[in-house]
Parts: C-alpha cells; sequence; structure tokens
C-alpha cells in the first residue's frame, strides 16, 4: 500500500518536471532565449502556487490550525482536571490515614 502511494507521487512529481522542462523548450522557440523562457515559466507556477494557495491551501491551513488550537486547549484542560482529581484523591487519602 505504502509502496504503491510512493510511486503515484514519483509518477506526479516526474510528469510535473518534464511538464515544465517541454514547456520551457516549446516557448524558448518563441522568445529565443532559454533562460528567458525559464524564467517565464517559473514566474507563471509561482503565481499559480500564489493563487492555489490563496483560493484553497489558506483555507485549510487556517482550519488545521484552528483544530490544533482546539486539541491543545481540551488538553490543557485536561491536564489541569487531572491535577484536581489528584489533589482531591490525595486529600481523601490523607484524611483516611489519619
Amino acid at each position: 500500500m505504502l509502496a504503491s502511494i510512493i510511486l503515484y507521487i514519483a509518477t506526479i512529481i516526474a510528469s510535473i518536471v518534464l511538464f515544465v522542462a517541454a514547456t520551457v523548450a516549446w516557448l524558448a522557440e518563441f522568445v529565443e532565449s532559454r533562460a528567458m523562457a525559464a524564467l517565464i515559466v517559473g514566474v507563471l507556477f509561482l503565481l499559480l502556487s500564489r493563487l492555489i494557495y490563496y483560493l484553497s491551501a489558506r483555507r485549510a491551513m487556517e482550519e488545521i490550525n484552528e483544530k490544533l488550537t482546539t486539541i491543545s486547549e481540551v488538553a490543557y484542560a485536561a491536564r489541569k482536571g487531572y491535577g484536581v482529581v489528584v489533589r482531591f484523591v490525595e486529600s481523601l487519602f490523607d484524611q483516611w490515614l489519619k
């Protein structure tokens, strides 16, 4: 199962690399410069990644942050509640042993 997921991710990465290389080669024919073509494609992918971040990833990351904050608050409350229970049980034992 894990191997198939790793293979899937590797093929996605390879296809993206090949797509970018083909796009740079194709654009280099029009601008007559591989460096300029690579710069143009790089900027386009930068803008695309920013767009994806602002449209979807940012919201997802904020939701994850909210959930982690909630988990942290619940863990803190549980820790405090455990402390109260321990002190109560200790006081019961102290009274019982006296």
